[in-house]
């Protein structure tokens, strides 16, 4: 027998199909609610769910004036997992939308009694959903929907939950924002050039130093020009290459900047990449520029240091040699000869000179270590400052003349501040020339000890003085290099810091200058 021919109510064509919410909404008991079984709702509501259950895209609607809730399955992942599903089918919007009803209540209402379409964009409405209160962005249409007689019986919501890409652009946001700041402390400058149209764009710290307005886009030629002269060829050579097709794109180049507001010189290290198209065309060049004038110039000074110590360290090896070669030659031809005396005096001066050279160097080692250790003991620092004239004398024929006090007991490394006077008043010696007279001053007061060194000599340039007392920095005048490894008053301001103490210069080219330092008195203030 066949089966009997059961004649389906009409009414259930339009929910058919909707996947999930197809059949929650075929089940649901809608008896219980103002709308009644489905037998008996309009025609205009019949449709509206129709198209909702059969869309893939989110939908969903609220019907009458107690806004009765239906949704359908591409909407139902917004509702998250342990939340409002499936409470939300059937239910009054208000007591569904509790956390956010002062926010779509207007826009409802505004649609009822007969208003224009909604739209908005990435709007964040925080629902309750998974368990928790959560920051949820929509791009939504609220449109009415007529009934049969043309007047407002609810509203249908197109939506799109825009959370994901809300986050992703947040994300980047704070990325960028990370980069800026990490750019920031790391003072670094920033910069992005598209090869198609010439287009530069530089962050602040680069404009300030090309000496471009902060406020504008730069025009690379004009970029270009803050480039010293003599870097201007290579610098637009580096780029050609890195841009070039088939090119693997690095760049990496190190030039000096001459800004255009004010001429100020800046040694940068800069470092880019390009990105290719599939034809192989540049598309972006862009990276990251660093100041590095202080690291270049200490390079430089490091290079130097190398020059000349190898100069200095020469220069007294060639000459003990020498004076042992003859001294070999006399002993063996001529052992009573008046000139074994003078050539042992020059041999012991070389090899005095080579020992202080290579104790200069052990010492600049022992304070990058941070080994220099200090013997602290009470002594009478005048009688030590005798001590070294005496011994400075013994070479040379300047005048010295001790003012102030007579005796100053102090706490201190005995040693190390006879090094420190050795080399300032070797200095005085070594910077005039012509002049022979150096005066050294000691006072004190209840806490500290201060001796001034001061010379009438050659004195120093102005520009020079924040350098004086840095690793390898060596000065100059009138076009003369003096001798020495540029140590010398690192070594001396660094005892002096040991000590507690300051040390200072004051000096005019021409006329002169004035080393002077303090120490304090007693031992609890001296580090041991």
């Amino acid at each position: 027998m066949s089966e009997p021919n059961i004649q389906k109510s009409p009414y259930l064509h339009y929910l058919d199909g909707g996947g999930e919410m197809g059949r929650l909404t075929r089940e649901f008991d809608w008896s219980k609610t103002v709308l009644g079984k489905p037998e008996t709702w309009s025609q205009s509501l019949l449709t509206t769910v129709s198209i909702i259950l059969n869309s893939r895209f989110p939908m969903f609607l609220w019907w009458g004036p107690s806004l009765i809730q239906f949704y359908n399955d591409a909407y139902r992942p917004s509702l998250g997992q342990n939340g409002k599903h499936p409470t939300a089918l059937g239910q009054k919007a208000e007591d569904c939308w509790p956390e956010i009803w002062t926010v779509i209540k207007p826009l409802i209402d505004q649609v009822m009694q007969g208003g224009q379409s909604t739209w908005s964009e990435d709007q964040l409405i925080p629902i309750y959903r998974n368990g928790k209160l959560e920051n949820v962005y929509w791009t939504f249409s609220y449109s009415r929907v007529n009934d049969e007689t043309g007047e407002p019986a609810g509203v249908l919501v197109i939506c799109s939950e825009t959370t994901d890409k809300i986050n992703s652009y947040n994300n980047v946001k704070n990325a960028k924002q990370d980069l800026e700041f990490a750019n920031e402390a790391a003072e670094l400058g920033t910069w992005d050039l598209n090869p198609i149209t010439n287009h530069f764009i530089g962050n602040k710290r680069l404009k300030e130093w090309f000496g471009l307005p902060v406020e504008e886009d730069i025009d690379l030629d004009l970029a270009i020009s803050a480039i010293a002269e003599e870097d201007q060829p290579r610098v637009v050579e580096a780029i050609q290459r890195a841009i070039a097709p088939g090119s693997d794109g690095n760049y990496n180049i190190v030039y000096t900047v001459s800004s255009l507001k004010d001429q100020t010189r800046s040694v940068l290290e800069v470092k880019g990449k390009a990105l290719f198209d599939e034809e192989g065309r540049a598309y972006r060049f862009s990276g990251i520029a660093q100041d590095v004038t202080e690291a270049y110039r200490l390079q430089q000074r490091k290079d130097e240091f190398i020059s000349v110590a190898s100069h200095e360290l020469k220069t007294p090896i060639t000459s003990l040699s020498a004076s042992m070669q003859i001294l070999q030659k006399l002993v063996k031809n001529d052992p009573s000869s008046e000139k074994i005396p003078t050539f042992v005096n020059k041999a012991n001066n070389n090899l005095s000179k080579l020992i202080n050279l290579l104790d200069d160097l052990l010492n600049v080692t022992k304070i990058q270590q941070g080994q220099l250790a200090l013997n602290i003991t009470r002594f009478d620092i005048v009688a030590l400052i005798r001590d070294c004239c005496d011994y400075i004398n013994f070479n040379s024929e300047h005048e010295f003349v001790l003012m102030g006090e007579d005796e100053v007991m102090i706490f201190a490394d005995y040693r190390r501040i006879y090094q420190v006077m050795i080399n300032l008043i070797g200095n005085a010696v070594k910077y005039s020339p012509q002049s022979n007279r150096v005066e050294i001053t000691v006072y004190h007061d209840e806490e500290n000890v201060t001796v001034s060194v001061r010379d009438f000599g050659i004195g120093i340039n102005p520009e020079k003085l924040p350098h004086l007392f840095d690793r390898y920095y060596r000065v100059d005048a009138f076009g003369h290099q003096f001798s020495g490894l540029g140590l010398g008053l690192y070594i001396t301001a660094e005892i002096v810091q040991r000590h507690n103490g300051k040390i200072a210069v004051d000096s005019n080219l021409g006329s002169g200058s004035n080393f002077w330092f303090s120490l304090p008195m007693d031992d609890r203030m001296v580090e041991h």
